[in-house]
């Protein structure tokens, strides 16, 4: 059986409600991204159509307008989304954020908070 091991609650996000956006800059390589699975104040699980690297550095950004927070982290895993519906492959990927900086990482979960809707 499964034991969770975030330290944090993670949200889900529904991007097709808001006007903004999420990129990831990993490798050199910028990759927009359309689906955050859920996020909070100590990572992420986002969606891409390629794969990252097991244990690679990461910046994740979210934009609204003039304004954006980013994000520093590091892939602790992914997974090919053998579920996806959509032609080609994607990959689901889980960062955690570097707890060097704290306040980016509360601020980029509570900016990303209005994205999410409730469960239940």
């Amino acid at each position: 059986m499964f034991t969770e091991s975030r330290a944090s609650i993670r949200e889900k996000i529904y991007l097709e409600e808001i006007i903004g956006s999420f990129h990831v800059e990993a490798g050199g390589k910028h990759y927009d991204t359309t689906y955050v699975n859920d996020v909070s104040v100590s990572g992420a699980g986002i969606q891409l159509e390629s794969p990252l690297e097991v244990g690679s550095n990461v910046d994740l950004t979210f934009a609204a307008g003039n304004w954006n927070i980013s994000v520093g982290g590091k892939v602790i895993w992914c997974n090919k989304n053998d579920n996806e519906l959509k032609a080609g492959d994607s990959y689901r990927i889980g960062v955690k954020f570097n707890s060097r900086n704290i306040n980016n990482n509360v601020i980029f979960f509570m900016a990303s908070r209005s994205m999410v809707r409730p469960t239940g």
